[in-house]
């Protein structure tokens, strides 16, 4: 499972270099992340804030106020250009999630996400 989110995670970098950190999720807890991030801390309180579509996420020390969301996904973007903080449903209860540069376009970084959420369904 490791391997094959890795990869997918190298071939989300390589064609969005925009994207600086990505994680997947399964059932609340981290089963992945780039050696950059660490949500181990976080993630409780960030998947209660994607399910209750709140309109502010915290991740290390950073605010992040919802530009998006639905059942399936959640945008957030800091002030103060410190990034973007984006989920994606892969299905059911795990997600992908990444951290983008503050000069990527959320929208477009989604597209992104959502074609690595796709390649991951089944195999996690």
């Amino acid at each position: 499972m490791s391997l094959v989110i890795g990869n997918e995670w190298n071939i989300l970098f390589a064609n969005n270099p925009k994207i600086h950190a990505f994680a997947v999720v399964k059932d609340g807890k981290i089963i992945w992340q780039t050696d950059n991030w660490n949500l181990v801390e976080d993630i409780k309180s960030i998947m209660k804030t994607v399910e209750k579509e709140s309109s502010e996420l915290s991740s290390g020390g950073v605010i992040y106020k919802r530009i998006a969301s639905s059942k399936d996904t959640y945008v957030a973007t800091a002030d103060g250009k410190k990034g973007h903080f984006l989920l994606v449903r892969i299905e059911g209860n795990i997600w992908a999630i990444a951290f983008a540069a503050p000069s990527s376009v959320p929208e477009l970084t989604m597209i992104d996400i959502k074609k690595t959420a796709i390649k991951l369904r089944g195999s996690l």
